[in-house]
């Protein structure tokens, strides 16, 4: 791109929305974002977060359709990340739009989800014998679901959700995680950490899920995974800021112990229902697990 001409961030990003039907756009809008080091202004991430909320490109169904769905998803959540990180608020108006859009990304998947389960064969099936057809039918149908979309439409939407236009609410979240994982973390200049020891890190999540209510409701892990993602994007930041005040693989470890103490307080929680007496409660316990597991490790 820099040798067509486009030179800064926001040039290149503009480019790139131009051609967001293409895979490779949309993964390269991605990983650009993911960048935090890149400086992006506000209204490239305002044309960006409006382009993604465009559910046109997906008016048809094919194998492909699922996987880029996804991509399509993930790159609206980084995207909305980014401007929530950002010193800017998206005006009532726009956010209201962003979060109508949700409904028909969730029509979408689930129209797509239904179209792959029956088949994409395009197969004119006789009337005749009915009763046999159903059975072939049925026989033949299998599930198939992509449970990354199902989470990253919530996530889309708990998040939007948090945001707001006529309160500093979100802006007090950011604070609060910041200090108190600078207090956790024993960092008090820029040259460098020391743990406290009697700073554990279920006791800092503890202290910061005191106080943080939303004003919609959203899904019972999303104050533990809000908090996490603005853990990330501190020690990210201060990975990657010249001063290095903490490495990358000391960052990489606080968020996993981070991550696991969440686990283990998800386990104590549900131990007290007699799991073991319970097969669907395994199961629930299993998948909710792992799909944060999941999500978390991509992110």
């Amino acid at each position: 791109m820099e040798e067509d001409g486009f030179t800064t961030p926001d040039d290149k990003v503009e480019e790139l929305l131009k051609n967001l039907t293409k895979p490779k756009c949309l993964y390269a809008l991605k990983i650009f974002f993911e960048n935090i080091q890149i400086e992006f202004s506000s209204r490239a991430m305002t044309n960006s977060i409006k382009a993604l909320a465009d559910p046109t490109p997906f008016e048809f169904y094919s194998k492909e359709s699922v996987a880029v769905l996804e991509l399509h998803l993930r790159t609206w959540v980084v995207v909305l990340e980014r401007i929530c990180f950002s010193e800017m608020r998206l005006s009532r108006e726009l956010r209201e739009k962003i979060y109508n859009s949700l409904a028909k990304f969730a029509e979408i998947h689930r129209k797509t989800t239904q179209v792959i389960e029956e088949g994409l064969e395009n197969i004119f099936k006789s009337n005749l014998n009915i009763n046999q057809q159903q059975k072939n039918d049925d026989e033949n149908y299998i599930k198939k679901r992509n449970y990354n979309i199902d989470f990253l439409l919530i996530h889309l939407r708990d998040t939007l959700h948090s945001l707001r236009d006529d309160e500093t609410w979100f802006e007090e979240i950011l604070r609060r995680v910041k200090d108190i994982l600078k207090a956790a973390l024993g960092i008090t200049s820029t040259t460098g950490i020391s743990i406290n020891d009697n700073s554990s890190i279920l006791t800092m999540l503890s202290n910061l899920r005191q106080g943080l209510s939303f004003k919609y409701p959203v899904a019972s892990y999303y104050v533990d995974w809000r908090i996490m993602l603005i853990i990330q994007h501190n020690i990210n930041k201060w990975s990657l800021s010249s001063d290095k005040i903490i490495s990358k693989k000391f960052s990489e470890m606080i968020l996993m112990e981070y991550f696991w103490s969440y686990v283990e307080r998800e386990w104590i929680n549900i131990s007290d229902k007699s799991i073991l007496d319970s097969q669907a409660n395994f199961d629930e316990l299993h998948v909710k697990i792992c799909l944060r597991l999941v999500s978390f490790l991509e992110y």
